[in-house]
């Protein structure tokens, strides 16, 4: 496959939000731009949600559009949905940021080949002198971290953009990622994840509330919808790939969660898929859907 230019073109979306407070580290010749987008400064709450919608669509490389129509987000991605999502989106590198783990997302984790199972599975490859990385952590990157991060993806130029999760820009981040939610899932069910031609999908948007956290997974998990158009499908996944399929269907996310001591490791994983999943098998025509949405569990709407 081509260069998709990835970590460039996110580049550009991060340079671009001019926003928040920028701290830059010059380290062996090389170049670190740390953007806090609220870890140590506060955003206006009025340009937050624009803010997210840019942290959101550069998680994915640039290759996912994200919108807030009324009271829902909306995700679409036209090319590329398996490197949008997996490749890119989903939290997969382990940052250390003074001796603690944070998640990172974004391009840079294909410089890195973060984590390599995934990466090398999807089979998109490239090279690029400058990296992006998005991180959700309540601590700033310092320049140790920048360093490591720089080594790691072999380029010369980082950006990080850093939010914290309990922010509408982390809110508007979770519920971005509907659809790789849904793709992480058949991945897991061990389809081939590189049929997928486009995909879209939308979730509501709960209060901005300090339960958001659960209620933002719980309007995944109860509301969310993924739409799919692939080459090729396997019907005997389509019941599994969404959340109904889970033991712990019907529950809160919170009940889920103290229920498993506070360990995400120990959650159902079968839980992590979308409401309602809608395939278009374009080799054949054929369309299959699966799951239901719960209007019982759609949270009060915000912000």
């Amino acid at each position: 496959m081509e260069n998709l230019n990835l970590n460039k073109r996110t580049y550009r979306i991060l340079q671009g939000i001019g926003e928040g407070e920028t701290t830059e580290f010059s380290i062996n010749n090389k170049k670190a731009t740390v953007i806090d987008l609220g870890v140590g400064v506060k955003i206006d709450d009025g340009l937050s949600k624009e803010i997210g919608i840019s942290v959101a669509e550069a998680t994915m490389g640039s290759l996912g559009k994200v919108k807030i129509e009324g009271d829902r987000v909306n995700v679409e991605i036209p090319e590329h949905p398996v490197i949008a999502t997996l490749c890119c989106q989903l939290a997969g590198w382990s940052v250390e940021i003074e001796g603690k783990k944070k998640l990172g997302s974004g391009p840079a984790r294909i410089l890195a080949n973060k984590p390599r199972e995934i990466i090398d599975g999807v089979g998109y490859h490239e090279s690029s002198e400058r990296s992006s990385l998005i991180l959700e952590t309540n601590i700033l990157p310092n320049k140790k971290t920048c360093e490591k991060i720089l080594e790691d993806t072999k380029s010369n130029e980082l950006i990080i953009a850093a939010f914290r999760d309990d922010t509408i820009i982390g809110l508007i981040n979770v519920l971005a990622r509907i659809v790789e939610v849904g793709i992480f899932r058949l991945y897991n069910l061990g389809y081939d994840v590189n049929r997928i031609v486009s995909a879209k999908g939308n979730v509501p948007i709960p209060p901005f509330t300090r339960e958001m956290m659960f209620t933002s997974n719980d309007a995944i998990i109860y509301q969310g919808t993924v739409s799919l158009k692939v080459n090729g499908w396997d019907s005997e996944i389509t019941e599994k790939a969404v959340s109904k399929s889970s033991m712990v269907y019907g529950k809160s996310f919170k009940e889920i969660f103290q229920e498993a001591g506070g360990n995400f490791y120990r959650i159902d994983p079968e839980i992590f898929a979308p409401a309602r999943l809608n395939v278009t098998d374009l080799r054949g025509g054929k369309e299959y859907s699966a799951g239901v949405l719960r209007r019982n569990k759609n949270p009060e709407h915000g912000p």
